[in-house]
């Protein structure tokens, strides 16, 4: 399941839109210690001051605090994530630095970190008690987190985050467990739509089009389709991978049902019925596992299939593989460009996408216990979310050396310049605060980030939708039955063994680790959540 979970969050986790009981935001705001003025009450000479700097009066106020340049800078630990740690990353910190300073009267120590090192790093970070005021934080940690006293509660500084409470609307309170707001996710498609990536040359030329299929769960017959796209490229090269990657058919139960934050335990038809249930017990999972079972028989997978740790991406580039499966979004074909050096096609395999809470709140921005002035800490959060310039820094690199304006109005290399040649360049924007204040790469539509938010809503909401389960009760039990699924998940994900018994195995085993245990639990929080907030089954 870790892989499954990592690759969710690479994919740029497609999230989703929820919501959260009113009592989010009536916490009270505690005042910083440090001179700083809440924009509410700012004179005019604070206003003033910040008008100076390259900024209106009337701006500084609807940011919800007023810098205070007569005073010593803030310096903001800000840890994010990106693709490649080294080059060019003294010039951007620079570029931050001067843009901060200019316009928040704040010195900026980046912390960048790729998503491995992050992974194995943050626990260690937090109880080392390191200098931090913001970091991204995963929904699995919040439980342990809140425990452990790591981060604060988001709800006591919402007076210094407007821009983002406007910007996300309900979203911003998705990552609300039992009263205590854990971080605030990222501008980004909010629901996973599971799809197969394709490589356009070989279907170009066995003249099969995308508009040819219509897929999706609900008619697991439909699936057949894909066999006979498959069946059609093997006869044309024998030698190729027809589907490959890490993620099998199977893997996406959590596409169809919501999962509640993680695999034990889910709401089936979209969120759409309240009682939780095993999804390894119901007819869609072994519908899936048949289908990959029959792929593998078939020899459209490799032999190595549940073993190999290569994803789609790397396979598709190294030119042995024809098609993965992967989460999809309105701009996906351009990113697999730029991943595999392949124009691709991109093929929803299912029709009906919902939002849940983990599709928003898989990865947010927490707020460090560990801050030295959480009032600042908060306001520069709020500055980094509705600041295109900061997007572009930490994502493209300096404009004019790592890449410039085109005149669609995306971003691109400068002329000359490649990825090999420029010193920076991350393309992470999902996983920053507001990449729809950024610019777009060159090769999207101009227009993509209203794709995104068109995109976002026409999504089917769960109705569990804003209800953020506390794993903590049931720690020993989840870990036992991760133990337990990550022996069984990629041989049944892609087929490689017998379904009747491994199905068998899998839930005997899931349950004498305390399978149950985990969904009564579940199943009480949500019952609660589902009263304290009026909804009906």
């Amino acid at each position: 399941m870790k892989k499954r979970v990592l690759c969710s969050l690479l994919a740029a986790l497609m999230a989703a839109a929820a919501l959260v009981s009113c009592d989010s935001g009536e916490s009270s705001t505690p005042a910083s210690d440090s001179g700083s003025t809440p924009a509410s009450d700012s004179g005019a000479e604070d206003s003033g001051e910040l008008a100076s700097e390259g900024d209106s009066g009337e701006a500084s106020a609807s940011a919800g605090y007023t810098p205070n340049f007569d005073e010593e800078p803030y310096t903001v630990y800000f840890q994010y994530c990106v693709a490649v740690e080294g080059g060019g990353q003294d010039a951007v910190e620079a570029a931050v630095n001067e843009l901060a300073l200019k316009e928040m009267n704040m010195n900026v120590e980046l912390i960048p970190q790729t998503m491995g090192t992050w992974t194995t790093n943050l626990s260690m970070m937090l109880a080392a008690n390191e200098p931090l005021d913001l970091f991204l934080n995963g929904s699995g940690n919040f439980g342990t987190f809140i425990q452990s006293g790591y981060m604060l509660d988001w709800n006591d500084y919402l007076e210094y985050v407007p821009d983002v409470l406007e910007g996300m609307g309900e979203d911003a309170y998705s990552a609300n467990v039992g009263g205590f707001l854990a971080g605030f996710s990222q501008m980004k498609e909010r629901g996973y739509q599971a799809g197969l990536i394709c490589r356009k040359d070989i279907m170009d030329e066995l003249g099969i089009s995308p508009d040819d299929f219509d897929m999706d769960i609900s008619d697991i017959s439909s699936y057949q389709q894909m066999d006979e796209l498959f069946a059609a490229v093997k006869e044309a090269y024998p030698g190729m991978i027809c589907v490959g990657g890490t993620q099998g058919i199977a893997s996406f139960g959590g596409n169809f049902a919501d999962s509640l934050g993680d695999n034990f335990g889910m709401l089936m038809n979209y969120g759409q019925d309240l009682t939780v249930v095993n999804y390894f017990e119901t007819d869609e999972y072994r519908s899936l596992c048949e289908v990959a079972k029959r792929w593998f028989d078939a020899g459209y997978e490799s032999a190595d299939a549940a073993t190999t740790t290569d994803g789609g991406e790397t396979l598709m580039k190294a030119g042995n593989l024809f098609s993965y499966l992967t989460n999809v979004k309105p701009n996906t074909d351009v990113e697999k460009l730029a991943q595999t050096g392949y124009e691709v096609y991109v093929i929803p395999i299912q029709q009906q996408v919902m939002s849940t809470s983990m599709s928003i709140n898989a990865i947010v921005y927490s707020l460090a216990n560990a801050s030295e002035d959480p009032v600042k800490a908060a306001a520069f959060y709020n500055w980094c979310y509705q600041s295109g310039e900061f997007q572009d820094l930490i994502n493209w690199g300096v404009e004019g050396v790592d890449w410039e304006e085109k005149e669609d109005g995306t971003a691109g290399y400068p002329e000359g310049k490649d990825a090999s040649s420029v010193a920076y360049h991350q393309d992470f924007g999902w996983a920053y605060p507001n990449q729809f204040v950024g610019h777009a790469w060159e090769g999207n539509d101009p227009d993509v980030w209203e794709q995104y938010k068109e995109y976002n809503a026409n999504l089917l909401k769960s109705k569990a939708s804003g209800f953020v389960y506390d794993s903590t009760p049931v720690a020993d039990q989840l870990a036992a039955c991760t133990s337990v699924y990550d022996q069984y998940d990629n041989d049944l994900n892609f087929g490689t063994i017998d379904i009747e018994t491994g199905i068998q195995q899998l839930n005997d085993a899931l349950y004498g680790a305390g399978l149950q245990t985990i969904m009564d639990e579940k199943q009480t929080q949500l019952n609660a959540w589902l009263e304290e907030n009026g909804v009906e089954g």
